[in-house]
């Protein structure tokens, strides 16, 4: 094969149907990886160009080319074959600071590989076997650049359920343990989401975190480690970043940041599962209160697991914060909830669960705002609210005591 030939190679690696003829397709399927189109011999050539990066300039080219592997390795077949051919160890020799040379684009790009490829569970084994690959990538936590950070958090996140996963067997503490235990995952979420401006990352970091906060392993609540008074205050802040521009009585602007709301909101009832989180909410229970009422103030019909969550904490924080205008609020959402009880026309059995969630987490607010609030206080703002809403109120409360009287006498 000539230098014409080779370079042709190197750049058309994964070509159309229509650009070649069908005997050319033949030749193609013994250089295919398994049901791809990818040729073999181009990604040898470029996990050879991965090794050569000690005495080679990260240029533009080069760039192009490791950003079409990455962008392959979310292929299955692609993966088995890089696993064939030692990808973890090449990724390990490339992330030597003689390799990288401080490029963040170049590290960007192998722990994004990496991290694409730790979302097949034999690579997080093995992966979990290599410390030469391990330290280094917890020692990218050190990093400034918040492509790098958003790229390492994903990583970890993909390998964090192998810490509570069945088949995952091992003797020894998980790898991802260390960074938890020791502080230096929690330290540096707190710092990114009290000062970064970069919304990916910070979106990174409340994924982390939600799915952190519901593990638990031998009895050990990993959001105990992540709630601090740090992280507390740097939720807060993060969510201003992320929302600084919403207006609550719109819904959410789009589904990245309605998954977002979610994570800050499921993280914060982890935290406030535990005396010790409850009592660091209380400290910034109005800054916390505040960002709840304008998440209960979406349009009427936004009826999910965010509300629910909301409400839930705007119980646990009666005592150090209430608003009138939410207890307002929340009645109009429970008057829509029973009027819609009796329309099942498109009803749904995930709609009517999330109804009826909702409508107990409502009901228990309302009796908690009652044994909270001065008789004065309560008075005054219900006879601003409707006659109807009114009676509803008093209905709960009613109902709720009657209940209570009930599982006592039992």
């Amino acid at each position: 094969m000539d230098a014409e030939e080779v370079q042709k190679d190197e750049h058309n690696f994964n070509p159309s149907v229509e650009d070649v003829e069908v005997e050319d397709l033949e030749k193609m399927k013994g250089d295919a990886i398994g049901n791809t189109m990818y040729s073999e011999r181009w990604v040898l050539q470029i996990l050879i160009k991965f090794t050569k990066l000690f005495d080679t300039d990260f240029d533009d080219e080069l760039e192009v080319e490791f950003c079409s592997l990455w962008d392959m390795t979310v292929e299955k077949d692609v993966v088995d074959f890089l696993m064939k051919h030692d990808i973890l160890a090449i990724m390990s020799c490339a992330l030597r600071p003689l390799c990288r040379k401080d490029n963040s684009r170049l590290t960007e790009i192998i722990v994004g590989i990496v991290g694409n490829l730790c979302c097949h569970e034999p690579v997080r084994v093995e992966l979990a076997k290599r410390t030469d690959l391990v330290f280094p990538l917890i020692g990218l936590l050190e990093d400034s650049d918040p492509s790098v950070l958003t790229q390492l958090i994903r990583l970890f996140h993909c390998c964090a359920w192998d810490l509570v996963s069945e088949s995952v067997t091992s003797t020894s503490p998980h790898w991802l343990e260390g960074p938890i235990n020791s502080g230096q995952l929690t330290n540096l979420f707190a710092f990114i989401l009290k000062s970064s401006t970069n919304e990916e990352l910070i979106c990174a970091v409340l994924e982390f975190l939600n799915t952190m906060s519901s593990l638990e392993v031998n009895d050990k609540d990993f959001s105990q480690y992540f709630c601090t008074p740090e992280m507390i205050s740097g939720m807060t802040d993060g969510w201003h970043q992320l929302f600084n521009s919403w207006s609550p009585e719109d819904e959410f602007p789009n589904k990245v940041l309605t998954k977002a709301a979610a994570h800050w909101t499921t993280t914060l009832s982890a935290f406030a599962g535990h005396e010790g989180g409850r009592e660091l909410m209380y400290e910034n229970g109005t800054d916390l209160g505040h960002i709840l009422m304008t998440i209960a103030r979406r349009p009427l019909e936004s009826v999910d697991a965010i509300l629910i969550s909301t409400v839930t904490l705007l119980e646990i924080l009666i005592k150090v914060y209430f608003n009138g205008s939410v207890l307002k609020r929340l009645l109009e959402v429970l008057n829509v909830l029973y009027q819609n009880q009796g329309d099942v026309s498109d009803s749904t059995s995930n709609a009517d669960n999330l109804d009826a969630a909702l409508q107990d987490s409502i009901e228990s607010y309302c009796t908690s705002v009652f044994l909270a609030v001065s008789r004065p206080t309560l008075n005054y703002i219900l006879s601003d609210c409707s006659e109807n809403h009114v009676l509803l109120f008093w209905k709960t409360i009613s109902d709720r005591q009657t209940e209570e009287s009930g599982e006592r006498a039992i």
